[in-house]
């Protein structure tokens, strides 16, 4: 095995890795695991406030189940961004096994 061919899987790999890494990403950002409960609870929710507004023994779980909304939506804002870093770092790792095949001299 010389140098050369070393090199080239050094940057095969990277690629396959750039590859997995963006697939990952855009799996990340378009699943719609918390999406639906966050649509789940914001209906549950709106059902508990029309009875809390009769009912003042309602009033804390209505709290509750708000910032149970809140937090959702915080998780989903993480997740998708979490998926971006996914993109780019999968970008980052094709374009840097590019430029390690485009170096080598045959």
């Amino acid at each position: 095995m010389s140098i050369s061919d070393i090199q080239i899987a050094m940057a095969v790999s990277l690629f396959i890795l750039g590859a997995c890494s963006c697939v990952a990403g855009f799996w990340t950002i378009l699943s719609k695991n918390y999406r639906q409960a966050l649509q789940n609870i914001s209906a549950h929710s709106a059902r508990v406030s029309n009875k809390a507004v009769t009912d003042v023994a309602l009033v804390p779980l209505l709290e509750a189940m708000s910032n149970l909304v809140k937090a959702l939506d915080q998780l989903v804002r993480t997740s998708a961004g979490i998926g971006v870093f996914l993109c780019l770092t999968g970008v980052a790792l094709c374009a840097v096994a590019f430029w390690m095949l485009s170096r080598l001299q045959f």
